[in-house]
């Protein structure tokens, strides 16, 4: 960083703080199972009004029914009801909580409104998804609803798919007052090919029996640390597990970064995959993923690099404008040092920042990626030095022996 005057300026690179201005409010929603056939009166029964004439007054209870009164365990149940009558806030999202099982790890719900429990309108309809296997879950349970306040008095949640034996344990209501300001973290892709070996790097080494998978490769073509890493299985469904390996060079030997269970399925109408996996600041060229083995013809994954951008500030004079300049062999410490300098200044004062809109500064590439590094006239001039020495070498041990074949035949003469 220098000035208009060729000043240095002191300078630090730092990640961006996180500004999360999201604050999401919980609460518990009472709901009630409506079992098949039940007459409209159970209905009405959800809120039952008393009166009272006590000493010339008059006084209004409203008692609030209970499940057992409503749903008969015998029967299956045809809807649930959600009470909002006492809500006094908006709702935006409803959480659905349930026991899950083979037969309703997917749930396509209707919700509609009504507030006298005859006529109903259409709210929204969507898929819920819980999946687990190996203590690992995909788990999308948020229903957007996005109803104002005092909108509908009650909502009915009819489940369409899943079901069979399906039991709510909690409903609650969540609102977002507030939204993150999270910084955008930079994403690209890198496509793969089959590996030759297909089986799995974690026994590579020891003597036990080989563990055959789908295993594919990936090469890196720059130098950016990654904080989280996805996979992309386009539309292929997927539930099985993972294994992430990564190193810096061929020579080296595969590290296992991360093994778990991935999933891929189709929710409604959208695909959702599992959540990115968290890498610590990795910048090895060469990875491998490892899925199971039937799945070697069907698939083509696309590894997904993510990388948090980084700030860059600087303590600037009156003398616009400022230049940044970016060296690939910056000299040792540079960036420490700087940053140390930086810190001795701004330590115990109140700082404003200025925001200063992006620039795209546009450097050559190929002088940062991997496989383009420059090589410097002294590394040439040390090789060409060594393979001439090496020549010279070669030159007399020849002419050595020439000689010594010579004189052994001139004795022999003799």
């Amino acid at each position: 960083m220098i000035d208009k005057q060729g000043n240095k300026l002191p300078y630090r690179i730092t990640a961006p703080s996180t500004q999360v201005n999201e604050h999401a409010q919980l609460a518990d929603a009472r709901f009630f199972p409506v079992a098949v056939g039940a007459p409209p009166e159970a209905l009405i029964a959800l809120s039952s009004a008393s009166i009272r004439l006590d000493d010339n007054e008059i006084s209004v209870s409203v008692e609030k029914t209970t499940n057992d009164k409503l749903q008969d365990q015998s029967v299956p149940v045809d809807f649930y009801v959600i009470d909002l009558s006492d809500s006094r806030t908006r709702t935006d999202k409803l959480i659905v909580d349930w026991q899950v099982n083979d037969g309703n790890q997917y749930l396509e719900v209707q919700v509609s409104g009504t507030n006298d429990l005859t006529t109903w309108s259409n709210v929204t309809q969507t898929t819920l998804v819980q999946l687990q296997k190996e203590g690992q879950q995909l788990k999308r349970n948020k229903i957007a609803v996005n109803l104002s306040e005092m909108q509908y008095a009650y909502l009915r949640l009819k489940f369409t798919r899943g079901n069979e034996n399906l039991q709510l344990t909690k409903i609650q209501i969540e609102n977002t007052d507030k939204i993150a300001n999270a910084p955008v973290a930079d994403i690209w892709e890198v496509n793969g090919a089959l590996a030759e070996d297909q089986n799995s790097a974690l026994r590579a080494g020891n003597h036990t029996a080989a563990m055959p998978v789908s295993a594919w490769e990936f090469t890196r073509d720059d130098i950016a640390p990654i904080t989280n890493i996805s996979l992309n299985l386009a539309t292929t469904m997927y539930g099985d597990g993972i294994k992430v390996f990564s190193r810096h060079s061929e020579k080296q030997a595969w590290q296992l970064l991360h093994q778990g269970i991935w999933f891929n399925t189709q929710v409604g109408g959208d695909w959702q995959q599992s959540d990115a996996i968290t890498i610590y600041s990795n910048s090895d060229t060469y990875w491998r993923v490892e899925l199971n083995e039937l799945v070697r013809t069907t698939l083509n994954p696309t590894l997904v690099f993510h990388r948090q951008p980084q700030n860059l500030q600087f303590i600037a004079n009156n003398a616009a404008p400022y230049n940044i300049a970016i060296d690939d062999q910056a000299a040792a410490n540079n960036q420490q040092t700087s940053s140390q300098i930086f810190s001795q200044l701004v330590s115990g004062k109140t700082l404003q920042w200025g925001q200063v809109g992006f620039t795209e500064l546009k450097p050559d590439v190929n002088s940062f990626a991997r496989h383009a590094m420059q090589i410097s006239w002294r590394t040439i001039l040390f090789w060409a030095i060594l393979i001439l020495a090496v020549g010279v070498l070669v030159y007399v041990a020849v002419r050595l022996m020439r000689q010594m074949r010579e004189g052994s035949s001139l004795g022999d003469v003799k």
